[in-house]
């Protein structure tokens, strides 16, 4: 009686919070069970570009099949929908890193069940001048346990952000392909190398696409992109 008392203000002692609605959890738990559950995983999506799918046996989605992306494949993890976008708000412009610890173990889980040709890894960079500002890059901190889990390199000095963009949700659709071209250069190149980049959010894929055409042009064979999240174009 007295140990599983002793036992029950351990586990209180060391629970923390769930991350989406505060309750206590277990021990090396983010999510309490019901909030797990309903955690807006991506699943039926575009190969290609992680859009939603709607018809039945879709692979690849009608925009990617007339005009397909640089990038061969996207591997997104959640829709942009609560909580996941709360979170990756407070990763990307509220400091909190823990966060990217705890996303970037589950895109590396989902990846380590799927076969990639990828033997590098690098995060969409920021603008020098951005970086300054934030004090870190949330890309960056979402590849670093990625890398560790898959055992692939990670390149965060190659690929440079040269030009300072406005951000891409505040731009009409029409205008987010103009805001990033040119916006990336290389430092070196590769010797047809598979890479991945890792970004946070991919809204309409512009800003992936360029970063993309870059790395192709510094001589990768291929590249793929492994994002957190998957939103609609009309996504803040």
């Amino acid at each position: 009686m007295i140990y599983q008392s002793l036992k029950d203000a351990q586990n209180w002692l060391f629970s923390r919070t769930c991350l989406a609605c505060l309750d206590r959890v277990k021990t090396g738990k983010d999510f309490c069970p019901g909030c797990e559950r309903s955690l807006p995983y991506l699943s039926n999506a575009c190969q290609r570009c992680a859009a939603a799918l709607t018809g039945p046996g879709e692979n690849i989605c009608g925009q990617c099949q007339g005009e397909p992306p640089p990038f061969r494949r996207t591997l997104a993890l959640f829709h942009y929908a609560e909580p996941v976008s709360r979170l990756i708000q407070d990763l990307k412009y509220h400091g909190q890193l823990h966060l990217a610890r705890m996303f970037g173990e589950l895109l590396a889980e989902r990846l380590s069940a799927h076969a990639t040709l990828a033997q590098r890894i690098l995060p969409v960079p920021l603008h020098a001048g951005r970086l300054r500002e934030r004090g870190y890059n949330q890309s960056l901190e979402l590849a670093r346990p990625i890398a560790r889990r898959l055992g692939l390199a990670l390149d965060y000095r190659s690929l440079e952000r040269v030009r300072a963009t406005a951000p891409q949700t505040e731009l009409p659709l029409a205008e987010r392909a103009r805001n990033v071209r040119k916006a990336f250069a290389m430092r070196g190149g590769f010797d047809g190398e598979c890479v991945a980049l890792v970004d946070d959010v991919m809204t309409s894929g512009h800003t992936a696409a360029s970063a993309a055409r870059c790395l192709l042009k510094a001589g990768a064979a291929e590249v793929e992109l492994w994002v957190v999240a998957r939103a609609g174009h009309g996504a803040t």
